[in-house]
């Protein structure tokens, strides 16, 4: 009912101001705005801005930026946070917010563009984002460099510094685990490449079943002789197990470290965003 009554308002405001020609400045309804926002009336903040006679201003792309990063348009966000520039008072919680979307996106090109023209006075949130995005985009010395500026001391900004920190040692400075191994380890012992890659299970199950058929083969070659069809279904039913099981010791280290680097990233996207909140609170 809330909801209705508020629609309803916002469509009687707009109507009136459109008919009588009256534009007014978005700062006479900023409050309003983030009202509607934080008590989930988002498509009704969206509306109001859209349909009301505004003045063009920087406060009204902010705030249909904002009301759109809510909405998760982020396209949108984007589009509107990027017509402010460096002398609004939103430039800088628009720009960090815009980079944390872009690479949300995927688009780590245009975030470290829109980073790398920054030039205020919240030099260790960038190296943040900046560190984020090396990492994102594969580039340990990216890291190195923009790492420098931690100094773990910022209470919003400690933790997400100690956690990139702590996915760029394991990920440059811990040996990673190798396909080729696990496969050369399968070749050797059926099953251990699995094992080697976490699959503890698979590994013994792959040891077990290629070690029956082997022995079953070796069985009907001893008794019936090499070319006795026994042999020879045996024989390829163990040699495809075989085969099989180094092949599946690859992939399955392979499947695990991109788990793990999936995992990572989406660690890492976490952590150059949410301290944005607590920085612009």
């Amino acid at each position: 009912m809330k909801k209705v009554f508020l629609t309803l308002v916002l469509s009687f405001i707009s109507l009136c101001c459109v008919a009588q020609g009256e534009r007014k400045w978005a700062s006479s309804d900023y409050d309003f705005v983030l009202y509607l926002i934080d008590n989930d009336l988002k498509q009704d903040a969206l509306f109001l801005l859209n349909n009301s006679s505004y003045h063009p201003s920087d406060t009204l792309d902010f705030l249909r930026g904002w009301t759109d990063y809510f909405l998760k348009d982020l396209p949108g966000a984007l589009e509107s946070f990027s017509k402010l520039d460096a002398c609004s008072p939103f430039y800088e919680k628009a720009l960090f917010y815009s980079v944390a979307m872009d690479a949300h996106l995927g688009r780590y090109d245009s975030a470290l563009s829109r980073l790398s023209s920054y030039k205020g006075p919240k030099k260790e949130l960038e190296s943040l984002q900046g560190a984020g995005l090396a990492l994102l985009r594969n580039d340990p010395e990216g890291f190195s460099r923009s790492s420098q500026n931690f100094t773990f001391s910022d209470q919003a900004l400690y933790e997400p510094e100690k956690i990139l920190s702590d996915i760029y040692k394991k990920r440059y400075e811990t040996p990673q685990k190798s396909p080729l191994l696990a496969a050369a380890a399968s070749a050797v012992v059926p099953g251990l490449g699995k094992i080697y890659a976490g699959r503890t299970g698979e590994g013994v199950s792959s040891f077990l079943i290629t070690g029956a058929l082997g022995a079953i083969t070796a069985e009907h070659w001893i008794k019936d002789g090499p070319k006795d069809w026994k042999t020879i279904v045996s024989g390829l039913a163990c040699a495809v197990f075989y085969i099989g099981n180094i092949y599946g010791s690859y992939v399955s280290v392979s499947i695990s470290n991109q788990n793990l680097r999936d995992a990572q990233e989406t660690v890492i996207l976490y952590n150059i965003h949410i301290p944005l909140r607590s920085v612009f609170n």
